[in-house]
């Protein structure tokens, strides 16, 4: 075999392996993201009237802010990978190759439910009337009277 049809093959085998590697890592980061995501969440209405408590959701829009903007980044990344595995592809005469579409269309999702969650929880915070912050009811006696009953 060619030497540098060895190397491209190589490569291309190389590319195949990142690619599965990619896919199982944002999988992996989302399982990851949501997991703490509905732990903090769980937290905040247990404990919503302790003080300072809405601050537990910093963490999780700190995290969809950061990996969104990773998925995102990796999304307009992957048409170069893309574009140099075809290439390959047509280098050693395969005449298929596995489309990277599947995970830029991953990244994009994840990224843009990522944004959405942020948003979400930002608002949430700004605009949430906590218990503890809501006005005490007043409880007031009512004297009832007995009101006989007739018929007409």
């Amino acid at each position: 075999m060619n030497p540098d049809k060895e190397l491209l093959w190589k490569q291309y085998a190389l590319y195949v392996d990142l690619y599965k590697f990619y896919l199982d890592i944002t999988v992996k980061i989302n399982l990851l993201y949501y997991g703490i995501t509905g732990a903090i969440l769980s937290f905040y209405f247990t404990h919503s009237s302790a003080p300072l408590v809405q601050w537990s959701l910093g963490l999780p829009i700190a995290m969809s802010v950061v990996l969104s903007g990773i998925f995102f980044y990796g999304a307009n990344l992957m048409t170069i990978l893309r574009a140099d595995m075809f290439n390959i592809r047509d280098q050693i005469s395969l005449s298929t190759a596995p489309d990277l579409g599947i995970l830029t269309i991953a990244l994009r999702a994840f990224g843009g439910l990522m944004v959405v969650v942020a948003v979400f929880l930002a608002v949430f915070i700004i605009t949430e009337n906590r218990p503890s912050q809501l006005p005490k009811p007043t409880i007031t006696s009512v004297t009832s009277t007995e009101v006989p009953l007739t018929h007409q």
